[in-house]
């Protein structure tokens, strides 16, 4: 396998929300605008979250993370930006060092790991094995759990379920030192839901849930084929699911000829497939595969040119179209990589690429007004690509009778909401990006609509119902 210059520079939560930009290049009707920048052009920002009040939220950590232990900031869309938590102000960062992704919970607080700080009792000695944190969003900290090895270590991600707990990875530790599955209470209690031993993967790097409720994630290495092709690895890669129990299935092991190193999680499309990104291949290019729930697998797209190599997932868009990023390579001759698109019939196109900072390397978010957000480095970015508005969920799961929180624009004055079709009796708006809705009896699962004074917005994605 290729020593390639990205290989090993990132910690284990960055393994999931890196980050990088551009400048202008290809397609039309586009506006690129950096709205804030921060740092000393060392700084590297993970992917943004939409909040409940409009504005995005992420954390940052510095190149040198022996003195700069990483931040989580807000920052409006016009690009006002604001600290929210400083790490590791305390001995042995006793927070939390190194902070990963953040995500929204139901309860309007956010939630996040670090891979670094905490306990240094334990089997990671003096660096800790990481933390699981809560934050207002007046910046109000939380430490919900430190690990120790045992329980796992540098955790990479978490979600919250459809069933009000949390779930996520450790990227290594466990009881066999290849990483774990765990679930985390709302009160703090956590519990291993599966500890991987390397043929059913290692460094699991994030979960996503699916609309059957399924845990769906992917590991860096391990698996059955390939250990010595693939060192130090111990294997290519695998995708996984699990049950909220724990019942653990592996879905498919990567064998280099369809891909190896997966960083991110993958991501489901309307139609139920998921979707995900290796950064090596064939010909030593990274490639983008579809998987169903059941683990049949294939490749639908090879990159080409030199280093076109995913370190990101994709995200599906609110045009039924996936995007993702490339750090390296790409269309635009540079080499600097680029944003790009994959349309549900695998038609690959250059959405975006850049001469200018040396590539894109975040999962974009897209925000309830259509335009897209990413980092680059210090600097945060959106791109206008020209899609209209639509709502999103904090969850996109529930029963009836439960309420739904729904993030949008322009909601003020909202008439009405439905649920595939069926009108919820009670909704309430909360501010002008913020309603809910009770889901209503008879409701499926399907798009749910928002009719305000400027229109109607449809969600992205769809809400499932549950039972």
């Amino acid at each position: 396998m290729r020593n390639k210059k990205f290989s090993n520079r990132f910690t284990p939560a960055l393994l999931v929300s890196l980050l990088f930009a551009s400048c202008a290049f290809i397609a039309s009707a586009q506006t690129f605008t950096i709205i804030a920048t921060d740092g000393d052009g060392f700084t590297r920002m993970s992917s943004l979250v939409q909040g409940r009040d409009g504005n995005l939220y992420g954390t940052q950590i510095d190149e040198d993370i022996a003195t700069d232990h990483g931040t989580v900031f807000k920052v409006t869309p016009s690009g006002t930006l604001t600290v929210l938590h400083t790490f590791c102000p305390h001995a042995n960062c006793s927070d939390g060092a190194n902070p990963g992704p953040i995500i929204l919970g139901t309860d309007g607080n956010f939630y996040g790991v670090t891979d670094g700080g905490g306990d240094t009792t334990g089997s990671c000695g003096s660096s800790g094995c990481g933390t699981l944190f809560k934050l207002t969003t007046g910046g109000t900290f939380t430490l919900l759990h430190t690990f120790t090895g045992p329980d796992g270590s540098y955790p990479s991600g978490m979600i919250e379920g459809s069933d009000g707990n949390f779930y996520g990875t450790a990227f290594s530790g466990g009881s066999v030192c290849c990483g774990s599955i765990f679930k985390l209470t709302p009160a703090g209690t956590l519990t291993t839901l599966h500890n991987f031993s390397g043929s059913d993967g290692s460094g699991p790097t994030g979960l996503v849930q699916g609309t059957d409720g399924n845990l769906y994630g992917t590991t860096y290495g391990g698996g059955k084929y390939e250990p010595d092709f693939c060192e130090p690895y111990g294997g290519c890669g695998t995708v996984f699911k699990s049950t909220t129990g724990g019942a653990f299935t592996s879905l498919h092991s990567f064998q280099f000829t369809d891909g190896a190193i997966l960083y991110p999680p993958v991501a489901q499309a309307d139609d139920g497939t998921f979707y995900g990104t290796t950064w090596e291949g064939p010909t030593n290019n990274g490639t983008i595969f579809s998987i169903t729930s059941t683990g049949q697998a294939k490749t639908v797209y090879t990159f080409t040119g030199i280093a076109a190599n995913p370190i990101v997932g994709l995200i599906p868009a609110s045009d039924g179209n996936l995007y993702g990023t490339l750090v390296e390579g790409g269309s635009n001759n540079c080499g600097d990589g680029n944003i790009y698109s994959l349309s549900p019939t695998g038609v690959f196109t250059t959405v975006y690429g850049s001469c200018q900072y040396g590539g894109f390397t975040s999962v974009l978010v897209q925000y309830t007004s259509g335009t897209f957000y990413g980092t680059a480095g210090p600097t945060i970015y959106s791109l206008d690509t020209g899609l209209g508005p639509f709502i999103a969920f904090v969850l996109p799961a529930g029963k009836v009778g439960q309420t739904v929180q729904i993030l949008g624009q322009s909601l003020t004055g909202t008439t009405s909401v439905t649920f595939n079709g069926i009108p919820a009796t009670r909704f309430a708006v909360v501010s002008d990006t913020y309603v809910t809705a009770v889901v209503p009896d008879k409701a499926t699962t399907g798009p749910v609509v928002v009719t305000t004074p400027a229109g109607t917005l449809t969600s992205n994605p769809q809400f499932v119902v549950t039972k």
